[in-house]
């Protein structure tokens, strides 16, 4: 799944620090799919190796959004909040893209754990073919999409992880 075309990176050059052992940090990772009507979610095994589906939450607002992202990172003792980042093909941010970094930094106020975005490009092309393919129809069932797009979102984030930290560090 990681290799569906999605180039992720993140927004804030630098974040990643590899532990130098070839393992990724332990510990949750949550994936947020953010949308006006509804925000999938994912998150990971406590190994931070495998992303498995979690929710959709209907957005009613802001700030309830924002408490139940708050209430499930500390009742799942997640490390870090992964946002995905909707960019054009061509790499340009549009208007959803602000409203996710405004999300991402007002979550950063309100969590002890790390908030990155991630380029999301091609995850819900990539969901709607997995639910195609799953026998499933997409029609009516934008919730299950929005939670399939988190997951893959999520698995792309962590495969790109573990890669970054099997690289040999080369610095003198």
């Amino acid at each position: 799944m990681a290799d569906e075309g999605l180039a992720g990176g993140f927004s804030d050059a630098g974040a990643h620090a590899g532990t130098g052992t070839g393992q990724p940090p332990s510990g949750r990772v949550l994936a947020v799919d953010y949308g006006e009507r509804r925000v999938g979610l994912a998150l990971s095994d406590p190994t931070g190796m495998i992303a498995q589906g979690l929710e959709t939450i209907q957005t009613a607002g802001s700030g309830e959004t924002l408490a139940s992202i708050v209430d499930i990172v500390e009742e799942k003792q997640v490390r870090e909040i992964i946002l995905g980042l909707p960019v054009h093909m061509d790499g340009t941010a549009g208007e959803m893209a602000g409203k996710v970094e405004e999300l991402a930094d007002q979550l950063r106020k309100m969590v002890s754990c790390d908030v990155r975005t991630w380029d999301e490009r091609l995850t819900s092309v990539s969901a709607r073919r997995a639910m195609h393919e799953m026998g499933g129809a997409t029609r009516g069932d934008k919730g299950s999409l929005d939670r399939i797009a988190a997951t893959l979102l999520l698995q792309n984030y962590l495969d790109f992880r573990r890669d970054v930290d099997k690289e040999p560090d080369t610095r003198a």
